[in-house]
């Protein structure tokens, strides 16, 4: 069983794999993984993909830069307006997707290194695979 927790994108990111097969190098692939996008798509580095491409600094975006502003159109749209990385007078802020798309990707290198059954919490956006997992659910108004 592997287990391990770090902090990375401003908050704690747990992982649990409970394959005794899956090598340490898997987390060690997970938390690089998320470490990068963190370096790339942070609002808050000056020197990260997002903060260029909010200056206008840049000519072309990566193609995950370029999934994430077109999943962050998607939600823009299907909310009315509601969810909006684009605010009158803030910068361009991706973190809302970025979070949840990063983790995503995080579970596939997860799988692709052969774990069948984990856990990925990333500040509340957990994947699970292998269950069944109890999962609590806190009461919106409690």
């Amino acid at each position: 069983m592997l287990h391990r927790v770090e902090h990375v994108m401003g908050f704690p990111v747990s992982l649990r794999v409970d394959d005794d097969t899956v090598p340490e190098s898997a987390a060690d692939t997970v938390f690089a993984w998320l470490r990068e996008v963190d370096a790339r798509f942070s609002p808050f580095k000056a020197d990260s993909e997002v903060s260029r491409y909010d200056r206008g600094e840049l000519s072309a975006v990566s193609a995950d830069l370029a999934e994430i502003l077109d999943l962050c159109e998607y939600y823009r749209k299907a909310t009315g307006g509601a969810f909006d990385v684009r605010l009158p007078g803030r910068r361009l802020d991706p973190c809302a997707v970025v979070k949840g798309w990063s983790v995503q990707r995080a579970a596939e290198l997860l799988k692709a290194a052969g774990a069948t059954r984990f856990v990925l919490n990333a500040g509340g956006d957990v994947v699970v695979s292998g269950g069944p997992w109890r999962v609590g659910v806190r009461h919106p108004e409690h």
